[in-house]
């Protein structure tokens, strides 16, 4: 990499200008730039990912491109995403094409930064949101989210809801990435390493520290969430489910941890039967669990956000809303074939 090339990407992921025709160029020469370099920044991503980051580029040119509106979006909702999303993966790549990574400690709003795994030393993203309340020294919650199958973290954070669900409740909300993996059952660590890498950057309260997940992150909760499971004040589970592989040591292992299980009635992707059947169980174990079913409500994250709301509350509150009587049978799923999620 020449002075030239790392001097030029710096000042398109600056500059990334007002106009969709400027960020787009932002975005093509970030990713051409990459390119060039991609042989000497898989030592640091690690092999498996580091083309990964080139392609989220690239589809993001293609957002930019496509003028299709989303349903459940308006139009300035999805242009302020797509940009958000831009805006994140251009940084990624920059700070690995300059080799200088952004302290998680000074990100204020909507940001992205890079954390040393503990497993293997190689850099590994994170999206993460800072209230614009929140003040070094007083203690604040934090969520860490994790992604859906074929969805980034940075796409997961993206949407403007997520700041006005942390900005509501004043909490932190970090996304690590995970390589990608399926479930995050591989990336483990990768999740830990970000929590950890909040409580140094941040002043967090250690009796709030939430996990949540989405879609396939909120299968992957219950799994993440085994791991260590005094780290969890509590635990939520969106468009998800628990797996009855899982069930057992869920209910050895976190009794005393209360779940928050959302689903959508229409939801074709996961099945509302199996978010309910989740609820079930836990009720039927004696463990403390509330269930938000969304009338209408798909697999689509922003269709969900009256009971997201509610529950984000809830969960910051500790406030448990038992499941109605009959709310379903106890039979849970041992695997759901999700396919991949765009946003």
């Amino acid at each position: 990499m020449t002075p030239r090339v790392l001097a030029a990407v710096a000042a398109l992921a600056t500059l990334l200008g007002n106009s969709p025709g400027e960020l787009r160029a932002s975005v093509h020469a970030t990713a051409a730039a990459y390119l060039k370099n991609i042989a000497a920044i898989a030592p640091i991503a690690g092999r498996d990912t580091t083309f990964d980051y080139y392609e989220r580029l690239n589809d993001d040119v293609a957002m930019l491109d496509d003028q299709t509106l989303p349903s459940g979006y308006t139009t300035a909702q999805w242009a302020q995403m797509v940009r958000n999303i831009a805006t994140l993966d251009v940084s990624l790549a920059t700070q690995l094409l300059s080799r200088k990574f952004t302290p998680m400690a000074s990100i204020r709003g909507l940001g992205e930064t890079l954390v040393r795994s503990s497993k293997d030393g190689t850099m590994q993203p994170v999206a993460v949101y800072v209230p614009d309340g929140y003040e070094a020294g007083r203690p604040a919650p934090l969520v860490v989210f994790l992604h859906g199958r074929g969805q980034s973290e940075t796409q997961l954070l993206s949407p403007p809801y997520v700041a006005e669900l942390a900005d509501s409740i004043g909490a932190i909300v970090v996304a690590p990435w995970g390589r990608g993996y399926f479930d995050f059952r591989p990336s483990g660590d990768d999740v830990y390493d970000a929590l950890d890498a909040a409580r140094s950057a941040f002043t967090i309260d250690k009796h709030q520290q939430f996990l949540a997940g989405y879609s396939m992150g909120g299968f992957a909760a219950f799994g993440v969430a085994l791991t260590n499971p005094g780290e969890w004040t509590a635990v939520m589970s969106i468009a998800g489910a628990l797996l009855n592989t899982d069930s057992s040591r869920v209910v050895a292992k976190l009794s005393r941890t209360p779940f928050y299980v959302l689903t959508g009635s229409a939801d074709d992707t996961v099945p509302t039967q199996f978010p309910a059947a989740t609820a079930a169980f836990l009720q039927s174990a004696g463990m403390r669990v509330s269930f938000y079913s969304q009338a209408g409500g798909t697999h689509r994250l922003i269709t969900l956000l009256p009971i997201l709301r509610q529950s984000w509350s809830d969960m910051l509150r500790g406030v448990t809303r038992a499941p109605p009587p009959g709310i379903g049978n106890v039979t849970l799923p041992s695997m759901i074939d999700m396919p991949n999620y765009r946003p």
